[in-house]
């Protein structure tokens, strides 16, 4: 005949087995782990540090874009001096924005020198655009345009701004900007 078991034995049994598992666990988990010195995060600054060579720049006609007629877009690379355009922002030792400068000989369609900053030193969680804003002034008190980011370098030193046109609110022209870094 078979002697019944008895419920709370097992379960004694059970918890000491499971304790003698988790114990060793507890130890492990408090070993700190050393995985190096703090290093700061990488900012769009130091990403936009250099100089940038025009890939392509394009004008687009917004009120055409925007009623859907066609062509609503002009490549100039090959017109108007685009062919040669460079610009160069100048961070400090700290990676933070100083200077800017624009090269070349195209038509002067925003500020050609001064000082720069932007609204945020990292890609906006929202998905907007970050600003590349442009100053007259060391201090940034006085601003003279804004550049939209359209695309922002990473393992490709590729370059994207817009530059946009408004009228009471309303855009009527964009310049789109590719550029590249040549290290």
């Amino acid at each position: 005949m078979i002697k019944p078991t008895n419920k709370s034995s097992i379960m004694k049994k059970t918890k000491k087995l499971l304790l003698l598992l988790y114990l060793p666990l507890f130890f492990v988990t408090c070993e700190k782990t050393e995985d190096g010195s703090y290093v700061a995060p990488l900012t769009i600054y130091e990403k936009l540090a250099g100089t940038w060579n025009l890939n392509s720049v394009k004008v687009i006609d917004e009120i055409a874009r925007a009623s859907s007629i066609r062509p609503d877009e002009v490549k100039l690379i090959d017109k108007f001096g685009f062919a040669d355009f460079t610009i160069t922002f100048s961070v400090n030792a700290d990676s933070l924005p100083t200077t800017f400068a624009v090269g070349g000989d195209a038509p002067e369609l925003f500020l050609s020198g001064g000082y720069w900053d932007l609204d945020s030193p990292f890609i906006h969680t929202d998905g907007s655009p970050i600003k590349i804003y442009l100053y007259t002034d060391a201090a940034k008190s006085t601003p003279a345009d804004s550049l939209s980011i359209t695309l922002v370098p990473g393992t490709k030193a590729i370059l994207g701004f817009k530059l946009t046109r408004s009228s009471e609110g309303t855009p009527y022209a964009s310049y789109e900007y590719n550029l590249r870094i040549d290290e």
